[in-house]
C-alpha cells in the first residue's frame, strides 16, 4: 500500500467504470505521461506489450547462450536488446509506443474540456468523444477492469511477431547446436 500512495491516487487501484478509466486516461495525457498511459490501457494491451517484453528477454538470453560469435549473432543481439533489458512490459511501451501516443492530436482532443463519455453497442465497449469527433476506445476487460483500447491491434501485432521472432530463435539456437554435436566429432 505504501507503494501505491508513493505512486499517486489510482496507479494501484482498477478501473471498475469507464468515467474511472477516462479520468485515468486523460490524467496521463495531461501530464505527458506515457508510463501512466500504459497503466490506463486496457488489460490485454498491456499484458501484450509484457509478452513483447519477456519474449525479447528470451530471445536475448537464448542468442546469447547458444548462437556462435559472428554478424548474425551481433545482429540479433542488437535486435533484442532494448526489450531485453528494459526490464518490464510498461518501460518498453514507454519507449517504444507511450511516447509518440502522447503526441497523438486525437488523443489530446479526446481527453480536452468538453469531452464527452458514449456507450458503445454493447457493455463492454465505450468512447470518449472530442468536441471534433475524435475518439478514445474504451473496453471492459478481465476482472471487470476498464481501458484505453486504441494501441489494442498494434500491441497484438506485436506480440505476434515477438512470439514468432522467439520460436525462430529457438530453431535457430537448436540448428546451432546439432551443427556444433557434428563438428566435434
Amino acid at each position: 500500500m505504501a507503494l501505491c500512495a508513493a505512486l499517486g491516487t489510482g496507479a494501484c487501484s482498477k478501473a471498475r467504470t469507464p468515467e474511472e478509466a477516462t479520468t485515468r486516461l486523460c490524467q496521463a495525457v495531461a501530464a505527458g505521461d506515457a508510463a501512466a498511459l500504459f497503466d490506463a490501457l486496457d488489460t490485454q494491451t498491456r499484458w501484450d506489450w509484457m509478452t513483447v517484453q519477456k519474449s525479447h528477454r528470451e530471445a536475448y538470453d537464448i542468442i546469447l547462450s547458444n548462437y556462435p560469435e559472428g554478424a548474425e549473432r551481433a545482429h540479433e543481439l542488437r535486435r533484442f536488446e532494448r526489450g531485453a533489458t528494459l526490464g518490464s512490459g510498461r518501460a518498453l511501451f514507454v519507449e517504444e509506443a507511450g511516447r509518440a501516443a502522447l503526441g497523438d492530436a486525437r488523443l489530446r482532443e479526446a481527453c480536452a474540456p468538453g469531452a464527452r463519455l458514449e456507450r458503445g453497442p454493447d457493455a463492454h465497449h465505450a468512447a470518449l468523444i472530442g468536441a471534433s469527433g475524435a475518439r478514445a476506445p474504451l473496453l471492459l476487460g478481465p476482472k471487470d477492469t476498464w481501458g484505453y483500447a486504441a494501441l489494442a491491434e498494434d500491441a497484438e501485432d506485436r506480440r505476434r511477431r515477438a512470439l514468432a521472432d522467439v520460436d525462430q530463435i529457438r530453431l535457430n539456437a537448436a540448428d546451432y547446436e546439432r551443427a556444433a554435436t557434428r563438428a566435434a566429432r
